[in-house]
């Protein structure tokens, strides 16, 4: 028993430290190429800076995660709304462009061959024609109705509630969730 305790606290201690960063020292901006750039008041600036919600699904107005060229986490802002209108404003900007999903309305077709499937779908942003590689691995089911889909570019498609779509997309999706 005391073995496992031992091994707990080293595994502890190599979790990393994520740098809480106070909402009011930090500057978000774009620099002449149209990257985005995060300046911290201790002078510390990092450039090429992605922008990702710590809980995308479940909490999308707090703690945003601050990401450098290498995908490697700079700090989190746990309150957003305190940070400065421009900042704020571009951390919104690259929020939708990072997680651009667009919500499925209606499935018009779905075909599955050699284990890709080929779907035809409308969605709040247009008629959708994507592949996914086996509908039952692509599909993650966020409980309550809610499906996400995976293409295999790696684009996600949400679908609200799939009981509420017509009876055509359900009878779809009836075979694969």
């Amino acid at each position: 028993m005391m073995k496992g305790s031992a091994e707990l606290r080293l595994d502890l201690a190599r979790e990393p430290h994520y740098d809480d960063l106070p909402a009011e020292q930090v500057r978000l901006f774009r620099d002449d190429s149209g990257r985005i750039r995060l300046e911290v008041k201790d002078d510390r600036t990092y450039l090429d800076v992605k922008v990702v919600r710590a809980f995308p699904f479940s909490d999308k107005k707090h703690f945003f995660g601050f990401l450098d060229g290498r995908n490697k986490l700079i700090g989190v802002v746990k309150e957003p709304a305190e940070l400065d209108p421009d900042s704020e404003r571009l951390a919104e900007e690259a929020l939708k462009r990072h997680y651009f999903i667009p919500t499925i309305q209606e499935v018009l077709s779905l075909k599955e061959e050699y284990g890709a499937v080929y779907v035809d779908a409308i969605t709040d942003y247009g008629t959708r024609h994507f592949v996914a590689k086996g509908l039952r691995d692509a599909i993650v089911n966020l409980g309550g109705g809610e499906l996400l889909i995976a293409d295999v570019d790696g684009n996600r498609y949400r679908i609200e509630n799939w009981h509420n779509l017509n009876l055509q997309s359900r009878r779809f999706l009836e075979r694969v969730v």
